[in-house]
């Protein structure tokens, strides 16, 4: 917090005619001052009338006085004093990090051309001034929910050939004995274990669990990024089969992973498309040599198209688990189909909850055997939150998936009758700005903030008072469960699947029908009504998320891992 002489603003209203700041004067006075918007440009001024009562002041800009360009117009925003001196117009006494992001303001119309408020470096306001950009297509992006992707016959059958021949090929090859060190070797196929994600999360929590016990190897099809969003654990191995940063073409092997990289992918999967949005011929070079080098032990994929891959490219004598971190129901039919007719090669498959195995058992009968294993809560270091502070925490990747756009029409209710209370969305994807444009038209700027992708999120659990899981379907939620692990109560639509196995409706957390928006806020503003039930739900979820830590799950992975390398 920087408690420098400034203009602390609390209140931004965009109106038809004009844009009007409200706040309080920090470390200095006056009797009379002036609101100087200066561009950046060529230093050009323009001033408005500033009303001071004590410390507080109240400034509104025109945007009549803000002269026309044709180029985009930033404008720095000051308090300026009779003295001449300046203070700069900014929000700096709260908690809300990264404001430029978090805090959405809606452009306005004026005369041909477009002007908004925002938030940008030092956390200062400035203004900017634009000509309208161009009509974009329909998409998810604007709140519509797209088709569901179909791979084409071609492509379908051009990776069954693939496989079939690449497996021939390697075949062809010199088998390498095995280790004799001991210890069995458990490999982990994980899509890119550089980003974010719940199930990126609980395979490094789980793979640093099973570290302890065996030779563990993280093997992530593709690397973006220099350092990993979350920290690998110590003892696991990471190995990189593809990494996508750019680097120069230089030798035989650059030239050739420049032209093979030009061709999609023929050996992943073609319906587990967001896998194979990211893979090529190179990539499958790559990954055919790596899963063929393994040669003892346990390896286990993390999604569809690498349970599928593990099984192609397995070596006689290599147990292969499938695991599956979402409900079969929400699988493209195409999808359903391939893991009808190919999952019962596997020597195991995993499942998160009860009611995903009934339908994976009704599905495929009794290959492979079944296992539901929960994901683990990772330990947090932040202190349980307290449950006193006025904000309401939701997270996951901003799709539709995820229901925020339920969410926010939910919370308008909440503000309604508790204005101090503000909504924190915390995760990226492709439905920030159709969440941005809701949030502008439900006039919740002050109040619903996208904060974006967070490094520390459970410093964000424990701020809160309140987690909310809006998802129209889920696998299980595990940042539901971390959040309760710090002691947040729940409040969650009763969707497939997860919530339900977790949540102990009236102990931990409150269940309401799927998709109904009216129901989700009456439950959030039945819990900030009642601080003493928040409390009581708050202990019962803490209790309840000790049933997901490591201690608890990690030996149901040993007893598998066990079962299959005995036999």
């Amino acid at each position: 917090m920087n408690a420098n002489p400034h203009a602390e603003v609390d209140r931004v209203d965009v109106g038809d005619e004009r844009i009007a700041f409200s706040g309080t004067l920090v470390g200095a006075e006056a009797n009379e001052a002036e609101l100087i918007a200066r561009r950046r440009s060529d230093e050009r001024e323009v001033t408005a009338s500033v009303q001071l009562r004590g410390t507080r002041f109240l400034a509104e800009l025109p945007y009549a006085a803000l002269p026309h360009s044709d180029q985009a117009d930033y404008w720095d925003l000051f308090v300026r004093r009779t003295n001449g001196a300046e203070l700069r117009l900014g929000r700096q006494l709260d908690d809300l990090e990264n404001k430029a992001h978090a805090v959405v303001f809606g452009w306005r119309d004026v005369d041909g051309r477009r002007v908004r408020p925002f938030f940008g470096a030092g956390d200062h306001l400035y203004v900017r001034t634009a000509e309208s950009p161009p009509d974009k297509p329909h998409s998810e992006a604007d709140g519509h929910l797209p088709r569901r992707p179909v791979a084409t016959l071609r492509d379908l059958a051009v990776h069954r050939v693939a496989a079939a021949a690449t497996r021939a090929v390697l075949q062809l090859r010199p088998n390498a004995p095995p280790r004799t060190d001991g210890r069995t070797r458990v490999t982990i196929l994980i899509a890119n274990a550089y980003g974010m994600g719940g199930t990126v999360r609980t395979c490094l929590n789980v793979a640093g669990h099973l570290a302890q016990r065996y030779d563990v190897e993280l093997i992530t099809v593709h690397r973006h990024r220099a350092e990993p969003f979350f920290p690998f654990p110590a003892g696991v191995k990471v190995r990189v089969v593809d990494d996508t940063r750019k680097r120069p073409v230089r030798g035989w092997r650059g030239r050739l992973r420049h032209r093979l990289r030009a061709h999609p992918s023929a050996l992943v999967f073609p319906a587990d498309f967001l896998l194979r949005r990211g893979c090529t011929l190179w990539t499958d070079l790559l990954l055919a040599r790596t899963l063929w080098g393994i040669r003892e032990g346990v390896v286990m994929g993390t999604r569809p198209g690498l349970n599928l891959l593990a099984l192609a490219l397995r070596r006689p004598g290599v147990q292969v688990v499938g695991q599956e971190h979402m409900n079969l129901e929400t699988h493209t039919a195409q999808r359903q189909a391939e893991i009808a007719a190919r999952y019962p090669q596997l020597d195991a498959l995993t499942v998160l909850t009860s009611s995903d195995r009934r339908t994976y058992e009704h599905a495929l009968g009794d290959r492979p055997p079944l296992h539901q294993i929960p994901n683990a809560a990772p330990a947090l270091s932040a202190p349980p939150a307290t449950l006193e502070r006025p904000v309401v925490l939701a997270a996951g990747r901003l799709t539709l998936q995820k229901g925020f756009d339920m969410l926010i029409p939910a919370f308008a209710q909440v503000v309604e009758r508790h204005p101090e209370w503000t909504l924190r969305i915390c995760g990226g994807g492709p439905q920030r700005h159709a969440l941005a444009r809701q949030i502008v038209e439900l006039g919740l700027s002050h109040n619903v903030f996208l904060m974006g992708a967070v490094d520390q999120l459970e410093r964000q659990m424990s701020a809160a008072s309140l987690f909310v899981l809006s998802s129209r379907h889920e696998g299980l939620p595990m940042v539901m469960v971390e959040a309760m692990s710090l002691g947040l109560p729940v409040v969650s639509f009763d969707c497939p699947t997860g919530p339900r196995d977790v949540i102990e409706d009236g102990r931990s957390g409150v269940l309401v029908p799927p998709g109904d928006v009216d129901a989700l806020a009456e439950a959030m503003l039945a819990l900030i009504a009642d601080p003493a039930r928040r409390h009581q739900l708050g202990a019962g979820a803490a209790q309840r998320a000790q049933d997901y830590a490591l201690a608890s799950i990690g030996p149901r992975w040993e007893a598998l891992i066990e079962g299959l390398t005995a036999a």
